[in-house]
């Protein structure tokens, strides 16, 4: 055995660096293993909404991805449909203005392309101590009841290792080798269509006729055609649907062919652009790609888990897939940390597919609904959810929730921020020893009990527990302030009441009044269901982390 580490992460894109920063700022010794040597130079996905800047914000992150260069679509916010680009439009929308999201949130979603989110997120997980592996492939592993065993392989000098870890997590792309291993099967609409990307530059100001375009719907030269910018103005690709199944490759896209494509699509009969087809590898004139959308059936087997694409796959329309990715990494570290640490139990990690796969199911549907709808000119029958609903608004049930009414159906999805438990906790302005604050801003790693000003014995209760539980209070009145008035109310209580939020910054519990004769021993009850451990759990003894592994699973 070559060396243990608590987790391993399989894939170093968007959502497995994620984790390795969500883990390490929870002090998990972490292994990340990607077989790329360096990223793709090409722009995939195109911004970090809100949910995942609150999220990143709430890792210390957020400033160094506003130092980071911005995706040129920042000053294009402007979708369209149209026969070719040049021709009558059939419709055209912006996305909302930033300062749309003030009353809901202290973060603003980001335009950045994901291949500058990656080099900051990867700089920020090996400031905190992450191991990040480059050019290193996972072989194979196993499995049995204490550890995981990964066979890795470094494929710059061919050699192999072995590392054993309590967890391993599968970030490694929408075609999964984990997922695959595990025979995990996949449901829901599957493949709508394959495409074929062809970059180019070109100056097509003219056919634009000032319209801020970053992404444009066409019927030509095939129907479902899309045109959207790279990384400079004048930089686009071109992405045609084409059919493999019918024995169409992406050899077929010969340099001459592209060029045909790009000025049927422009409506530009003279226009000569310059194909960009190197830009992801010497003779590669074209990318090609599948839109589906689908999610795993089962997001863990025993200590294998599955993030990200491994476990979803989503249409482009509305940016969700990479960002719900981001979204299941922070539900995930929290879980694993506090199951490593031992103040939680294993089954802790089955909340995370309870809670995250109705999210991707939800985002996935929402997804697809945007994506045809766009294609079919901007026309739906079906009435429209809000659009952060799948972004904000998802309500989680499952163990790690305390539900406040047995038998009660709660929505799914709701933009209704209320303190509801399973709902993501409400933003309210505070002051903090006198610095203005967000109350989101205070939930980062542990759980927080914020109590009202007349909620003390709330406060007492929950400084007597277990200080492995690691339960940080917050009551009104003393360093932390209310700013505006009607935090109590905001949260659903009274200013007797106290609200405990989770890690993740999802309300797991409530209490509306100071009427518990037993708030002590109710608090303590709360926490042993929500972390599925016995009230007074203290933490394993590091040593007993890691034994010999048993006999591999087959």
């Amino acid at each position: 055995m070559d060396s243990e580490v608590e987790v391993v992460i399989a894939g170093g894109g968007l959502v497995g660096l994620s984790l390795a920063v969500f883990l390490a700022d929870q002090g998990v010794d972490t292994l990340l293993v990607e077989q790329r040597r360096e990223p793709s130079r090409l722009p995939r996905g195109r911004g970090l909404n809100l949910r995942s800047m609150e999220v990143l914000r709430a890792a210390g992150v957020e400033q160094a991805l506003r130092r980071a260069p911005r995706s040129v679509l920042y000053g294009f916010p402007e979708i369209a449909r149209a026969e070719t680009l040049a021709g009558q439009e059939r419709f055209r929308a912006a996305r909302p203005a930033t300062e749309a999201f003030t009353a809901i949130s202290p973060a603003e979603p980001l335009m950045i392309d994901q291949n500058e989110v990656e080099p900051v997120l990867r700089a920020d997980a090996e400031r905190r101590g992450a191991d990040l592996r480059f050019a290193t492939r996972l072989d194979s592993f196993e499995q049995d009841g204490a550890s995981v065993t990964a066979r890795l392989r470094d494929l710059t000098t061919d050699a192999p290792s072995t590392v054993r870890a309590r967890y391993l997590v599968a970030a490694d792309g929408h075609r999964s080798p984990v997922r695959g291993a595990l025979a995990i099967a996949t449901s829901g609409v599957g493949s709508i269509a394959h495409y074929a990307n062809i970059p180019f530059r070109a100056d097509l100001s003219v056919p634009l006729r000032g319209r801020r375009l970053a992404l444009c719907y066409l019927d030509q030269p095939v129907a479902h055609t899309m045109l959207t910018r790279l990384d400079h103005p004048e930089n686009w690709v071109l992405m045609v649907p084409y059919r493999p199944e019918q024995g169409e490759r992406a050899e077929d896209f010969t340099p001459g062919r592209c060029a045909e494509l790009v000025r049927a699509a422009t409506g530009v009969p003279a226009l000569e652009p310059d194909l960009l087809h190197d830009r992801d590898g010497p003779g590669a004139v074209v990318q090609t790609w599948e839109l589906a959308s689908w999610t795993a059936d089962a997001y863990r087997r025993g200590r294998v888990l599955l993030a990200g694409d491994a476990a979803h796959v989503m249409a482009p329309a509305g940016g969700l897939g990479g960002n719900t990715g981001i979204q299941d990494a922070h539900n995930l570290a929290w879980k694993l940390a506090a199951v490593l640490r031992g103040t939680a139990g294993p089954a802790l990690l089955d909340t995370y597919e309870q809670e995250r796969r109705p999210v991707a199911l939800a985002a996935g549907e929402q997804s697809v609904r945007q994506q045809l709808s766009r294609r079919s000119g901007g026309r739906s029958q079906d009435p429209a959810p809000h659009p952060l609903a799948a972004v904000l608004g998802h309500r989680y049930r499952s163990a790690a929730v305390v539900t406040e009414e047995e038998g009660t159906e709660l929505p799914a999805m709701s933009m209704e921020f209320d303190g509801t438990p399973g709902s993501r906790a409400p933003h309210h302005p505070v002051l903090l020893d006198g610095e203005r604050l967000s109350t989101l801003d205070l939930y980062r790693g542990r759980f927080v009990l914020l109590c009202g000003q007349r909620g003390a014995r709330w406060a007492e209760a929950a400084r007597g527990l277990d200080a492995a539980l690691d339960v940080q209070v917050h009551r009104m009145g003393g360093a932390l302030r209310d700013a505006t008035g009607g935090w109590a109310a905001a949260h659903g209580v009274s200013d007797s009441g106290a609200v405990l939020v989770r890690p993740d910054g999802f309300v797991c519990w409530r209490a509306p009044h100071d009427t518990d004769p037993h708030p002590g021993r109710t608090l303590a009850g709360v926490l042993a269901q929500v972390l599925a451990a016995p009230a007074g759990t203290r933490p394993a003894d590091p040593g007993d982390r890691l034994r010999a592994v048993s006999a591999p699973c087959q």
